[in-house]
């Protein structure tokens, strides 16, 4: 405290409140000590002369021993509440499981050391795998006993200068010193193997692994929240990419604050209704008319242009989006098809985590309801990919939507995991052979193969074809040769909006009239 400070300040506010008490007790008895001392010869009280009392005595000796031990007894009880306090700071500073730092502890240590002269740090994170089916199988339990044998394995392979915390449920973060990449990357290794082998819970023994992203800085030029951000990103990259390590690089981080700009802009663009359907035309191979559009989702960003599906779709399934972004557009679209003619069918493509749903069915038919459009025009396009992610679940919309009157058709066929009892058992209408055996076709041998195969298969189960991604007339006619019924692709008309329909579907006319 400056000198200027400490004489400015009250006394009760500089001097702890044991302090006072103590100091108010010693005065009281060093003033009854000094009263039993004086000379009480000849004091009066009510006119009477008084001699000294003996007791006085006693008095003021106690008061001057009460006071030195209640001095005593206040810093003893200030020693045990500092060590109280410090104690409860320990323990606030390391993971009550492994009693390793926490990420507080390794954050306050790693920041010391990383202000040292001449610091080069290296921060590892460390991340389980499958740590929440790990959960969901053996409970708190048996986490806790994989927790505490990942923890021995990872302790007896550091040194004693090294710096290792737990930082969340299932990541470990390893500060190291003066260690170029390839050291780092020895250890990261290292690390991933010990966390395979198998670990013990009860009489079982399950084997784990693991990934870690690695992040490198030299003295001032990050702080330690950095270095595990970036090795957060470094270890995110990692596990997408299934490789037991990665180093950060600043393009990732260019990508990460990319992707969270599109997913603060796609929750907007939902809220705001920017995402429309789009339709490209489907077209009678053999009399070139269109017999129905498919719906495509369009994103016409007001910064970047346009968006393409297969970049923001999967954003808005992880946000959660997906549900309300497919009954916007789905609502849409019902609606634009009733402005077109009766015999153009409207196809729309569902997600296999729609399918998932139980209640999908009955949603999709409560929208046709409430926007008039009839079922039987209705084209329900299903990734072979939904169909084996639940085919319990597939199998009950299919065969709901069906009894309602809506055609079900296995979009991007040869792409996905079904078999062909698949196709068999849930009785699909129509069968969308992928752009990639239609743009192969005349190039190889084996497209020749593969489409003849698919137009029998279809033939022997009563489908009918549509060829997607045509976008020549060499491709149309191969298409057509083989025996396939319908096609869409640039040859026709790419995805355009809802006026531009009406255009479209008058040249058609017009083409056939001229025929």
């Amino acid at each position: 405290m400056s000198h200027k400070h400490f004489l400015g300040s009250k006394l009760l506010k500089i001097a702890p409140r044991e302090i006072i008490d103590a100091l108010v007790i010693f005065s009281i008895s060093v003033i009854s000590y000094h009263l039993a001392m004086m000379d009480w010869v000849g004091f009066s009280i009510l006119g009477a002369q008084q001699e000294q009392p003996l007791f006085l005595y006693f008095v003021g000796i106690a008061l001057v021993v009460f006071s030195i031990r209640r001095i005593i007894d206040q810093r003893n009880e200030r020693i045990r509440r500092v060590a109280a306090e410090q104690h409860a700071h320990d323990v606030s500073m390391r993971d009550p499981l492994t009693q390793l730092p926490n990420r507080a502890k390794f954050e306050v240590e790693a920041s010391a050391r990383l202000r040292r002269p001449n610091s080069r740090m290296t921060v590892l994170l460390l991340g389980l795998n499958q740590f929440k089916r790990l959960h969901d199988v053996y409970g708190h339990l048996g986490c806790d006993a994989t927790l505490l044998q990942v923890t021995r394995r990872l302790q007896d392979r550091i040194d004693s200068d090294s710096l290792l915390a737990r930082i969340g449920d299932d990541e470990f973060a390893l500060s190291l010193s003066h260690v170029d990449p390839e050291v780092a990357s020895k250890i990261a290794s290292s690390l991933v193997e010990d966390v395979k082998e198998p670990v013990q819970i009860g009489i079982e023994h399950l084997s784990l692994g693991a990934n870690v992203g690695i992040a490198q800085a030299g003295r001032g030029q990050v702080t330690v929240d950095e270095l595990l951000r970036c090795a957060h990103v470094a270890l995110s990259r990692a596990r997408k990419n299934r490789t037991e390590y990665c180093f950060f690089d600043p393009m990732m981080d260019a990508h990460v604050r990319e992707r969270s700009l599109l997913e603060l802009d796609l929750v907007t663009a939902i809220g705001r209704r920017e995402i429309q359907p789009y339709y490209q035309p489907i077209v009678d191979l053999k009399s070139r008319q269109i017999v129905g559009f498919e719906a495509l989702a369009r994103w016409r960003h007001p910064v970047t242009g346009f968006i393409p599906p297969d970049k923001f779709i999967p954003v808005a399934e992880e946000l959660g989006q997906m549900e309300i972004l497919w009954r916007q557009l789905f609502g849409e679209a019902c609606r634009d098809a009733l402005t077109w003619p009766d015999d153009i069918t409207l196809s729309f493509n569902f997600s296999p985590s729609q399918l998932s749903d139980r209640c999908f069915a009955d949603k999709v038919l409560t929208i046709l309801s409430n926007t008039g459009l009839p079922a039987h025009r209705l084209e329900a396009e299903i990734t072979e990919n939904a169909i084996v992610t639940d085919i319990d679940a597939t199998r009950h919309a299919i065969e709901t939507l069906r009894n309602s009157g809506v055609r079900i058709v296995i979009d991007d066929f040869g792409t996905g995991y079904s078999s062909l009892s698949h196709l068999y058992e849930l009785r699909f209408d129509k069968l969308k052979i992928d752009k990639r055996f239609v743009q192969e076709l005349g190039m190889t041998s084996e497209s020749e193969i593969f489409m003849r195969a698919i137009i029998g298969l279809c033939g022997g189960l009563n489908l009918s074809t549509t060829a997607e991604g045509v976008e020549t007339e060499a491709q149309a006619s191969a298409t057509l040769r083989h025996g396939v019924d319908q096609a869409q692709g640039f040859l026709f008309s790419k995805a355009v909006c809802s006026r531009s329909v009406m255009q479209l579907l008058s040249a058609s006319s017009r083409s056939q009239r001229v025929a």
